[in-house]
């Protein structure tokens, strides 16, 4: 049964892989920045632990950066960097409840858009500074949004009883 909990955790990821590809380039038109697959891999992080995140956040990447036509390794590289990120918060005493899963996707998404525009930057792409602020005060609040979404949906409950194997 564990297992059958995994594979639908990477049928959801792909799911939303894609659903950030038709839904959320759609919508940073309009300066609306969900991030699904960052939330739905700091959730599988919590729920199966570093490995499992570190493979599904390679993955999730992967298949980001074939579907949307960008550099392909850059997204995999940040969200692998993500999920052992998460983990190391974790072991460093965060208590797993409501307010440190809101504190870890602010943080997240925070080092997610400074290290993805730094990359970028690197491959000689330039830095648009009014987006990249407009970014990161509006994304943060849009994922925390989605974290009463996408948290329910893994089965990872908001109680102070849980433990992160």
């Amino acid at each position: 049964m564990k297992y059958f909990f995994k594979f639908a955790n990477f049928f959801i990821l792909i799911f939303f892989v894609i659903l950030q590809i038709v839904l959320g380039e759609q919508l940073k038109l309009y300066y609306i920045n969900f991030d699904f697959i960052l939330v739905t891999l700091v959730a599988i992080t919590f729920k199966e632990g570093l490995l499992t995140g570190i493979i599904y956040g390679f993955i999730a990447g992967f298949v980001f950066d074939i579907l949307s036509g960008g550099i392909i390794g850059i997204s995999s590289l940040i969200f692998t960097l993500n999920a052992f990120i998460i983990y190391e918060l974790v072991e460093s005493g965060l208590k797993l409840k409501l307010v440190s899963y809101v504190f870890v996707v602010f943080i997240i998404t925070e080092i997610d858009i400074i290290v993805a525009d730094i990359i970028y930057y690197l491959f000689n792409f330039s830095i648009n500074f009014a987006s990249l602020g407009i970014n990161l005060i509006t994304k943060p609040f849009f994922n925390l949004i989605l974290i009463f979404i996408i948290f329910p949906l893994l089965r990872l409950k908001f109680i102070r009883e849980e433990t992160f194997e």
